[in-house]
């Protein structure tokens, strides 16, 4: 586990409703790993995987906002896997985490299909941004497994009309579109905007397997304004109700 809590700092998510450790390098949770969670529709008693749970930021989420569900996560980096059991543990969830590659075959995981699959996957490819000293950056940042095969093994462990979803970099829209392509239907894009008229830079993408249903793409959600009297930047009013309040993140 950890000899030194030094290393570790401490953050608060949902309006301190949460309180995750996170190493001060690589991967470290964020407003997408609450967006993401918030977007999964999810109802008592059904079964969660997440793909690349990190240190649980997203799991956590959705445990909050959600309780009776039968959760799991897989991490392949055994320092923020044991990381992420340890944040459940810290906010009196339960959850499964596995140590594993996403495409690593799990034993217990074989015969168990699920209602929601969900990830936050890298946003860059591989040789597209400039490398960080920091070998644990850039395995947060820098795809070492296409994202064919995250929706490959999504497509595996999703039971016929389950639901996927992704965030991810909206210049990856169209890579993210072919993986479904064939698999799943009642394809819904929510672009997300930092601010009004401002080009969104990600993507939320939700989609059911063996659905045959129509797109959907919906006007963006803006994240930020800029408050009239005082000048200061804010909080829209449906976002501070997802960030603060843990609110679902309703893709309408």
């Amino acid at each position: 586990m950890f000899d030194d809590n030094k290393e570790l700092t401490k953050n608060k998510f949902l309006g301190n409703k949460l309180e995750i450790l996170q190493f001060p390098d690589g991967y470290r949770g964020n407003m997408d790993s609450v967006l993401v969670a918030a977007s999964v529709a999810v109802e008592r008693g059904q079964k969660v995987l997440e793909l690349g749970c990190g240190n649980g930021v997203a799991l956590c989420c959705l445990l909050h906002r959600v309780d009776g569900l039968e959760v799991y996560g897989i991490e392949f980096d055994k320092r923020v896997a044991d990381l992420c059991r340890r944040n459940i543990s810290l906010n009196k969830f339960k959850a499964t985490i596995f140590n594993n590659d996403i495409a690593t075959s799990i034993g217990e995981l074989k015969s168990v299909s699920f209602d929601h699959v969900f990830m936050n996957p890298p946003y860059f490819k591989k040789n597209s941004v400039k490398k960080s000293p920091i070998r644990s950056s850039n395995q947060a940042k820098i795809e070492t497994v296409p994202l064919s095969e995250w929706f490959s093994v999504a497509k595996k462990r999703c039971k016929p009309k389950g639901k996927v979803t992704i965030i991810q970099r909206v210049e990856r829209l169209p890579e993210i579109m072919e993986c479904l392509s064939g698999h799943f239907g009642q394809i819904i894009v929510q672009p997300i905007s930092s601010f009004k008229d401002v080009s969104p830079k990600t993507v939320i993408v939700q989609a059911t397997k063996s659905s045959s249903a129509a797109f959907t793409l919906l006007a963006p959600k803006t994240v930020h304004r800029r408050d009239t009297v005082s000048g200061k930047v804010v909080y829209e009013d449906e976002l501070k109700k997802v960030l603060r309040s843990g609110y679902p993140l309703l893709l309408n």
